[in-house]
């Protein structure tokens, strides 16, 4: 029987380690006399969630002048929506295990993720578009669909992989030979089934074609070019050998200078090792 989008994201549970945490903010958020402390003090409870959401708020990634010692004080900086993002990502990193070592390690798929939701966030500030962290767990999401094909169907994803061994094919190419469809697929369809927005849905199936989106095709150009700046960079790997092409209609969609490519790429520089400290920690230590 052949190998379905249902049948690839069937299974494949919607939240990892810090699912109960974020059921408890949203059961203390339906009562209308909660408070940041309320939401602080669950977060607390979990003293792992909290080193990182500390971490997080004191790197350079939001760049803050003076240092934040407590969780209430983050939430108040940053946005109560953003550390749901925050902790939901953070779930999504540690939700999947066992890829075969031989296709992409888990440290490394999740650098060049990270990466691309950096480029994409100083992008969104750049064009100074509302609620850029947005884009950050856009761009860290947009190859999930590899990831599950992975661990989902790793016979498929030898097979692809095999395919680009001489580095004359996309990844995604060899996806669709194989079967009939490809990672932004997968992650349309996961990320559809996990009920998350549609234009971060639009972002990551479309990350590929922007072009093609319709409501959300300049977020969906967006995250192009920032996964384009990131494998121009060598940062990470998720299993893609050759840089995709960059699409120039996508970039003229941006109206951006290269003085924004410079100082983006500068700030995923500076940052990267701040926030790989903030997501990563067990992940690496898994590896």
């Amino acid at each position: 029987m052949p190998l379905t989008l249902k049948k690839i994201i069937e299974g494949v549970p919607s939240l990892g380690s810090y699912s109960g945490v974020l059921h408890e903010i949203e059961a203390v958020l339906e009562d209308p006399s909660s408070t940041l402390a309320h939401v602080g003090a669950i977060i607390e409870k979990d003293p792992d969630l909290t080193a990182r959401l500390l971490r997080l708020g004191n790197s350079s990634f939001f760049g803050f002048p003076s240092r934040i010692d407590t969780v209430s004080e983050t939430i108040s900086l940053i946005g109560l929506q953003q550390v749901q993002d925050l902790i939901a990502v953070s779930s999504v990193i540690e939700l999947f295990d066992g890829v075969p070592p031989e296709l992409v390690t888990m440290e490394s798929f999740w650098k060049h993720s990270l990466a691309c939701g950096m480029a994409a966030r100083l992008l969104a500030l750049a064009k100074r578009i509302p609620k850029p962290d947005k884009f950050f767990v856009a761009g860290l999401l947009h190859d999930i669909g590899r990831m599950v094909l992975y661990t989902r169907a790793p016979a498929e994803a030898k097979e692809i992989y095999q395919r680009c061994a001489g580095g004359m094919v996309l990844m995604r190419e060899a996806e669709v030979e194989v079967l009939g469809f490809d990672h932004a697929e997968i992650g349309d369809a996961l990320l559809a089934a996990w009920n998350y927005p549609a234009n971060l849905v639009d972002m990551v199936r479309y990350h590929h074609a922007p072009l093609s989106a319709g409501t959300y095709q300049m977020e969906s150009c967006l995250i192009h070019v920032a996964d384009y700046l990131v494998h121009a960079m060598e940062l990470g790997y998720s299993g893609e050998r050759m840089v995709p092409p960059l699409n120039p209609k996508a970039w003229e969609r941006l109206a951006l200078g290269m003085d924004v490519v410079e100082s983006v790429m500068k700030g995923v520089d500076d940052q990267l090792v701040d926030v790989e400290r903030a997501f990563l920690a067990r992940v690496a230590t898994k590896a």
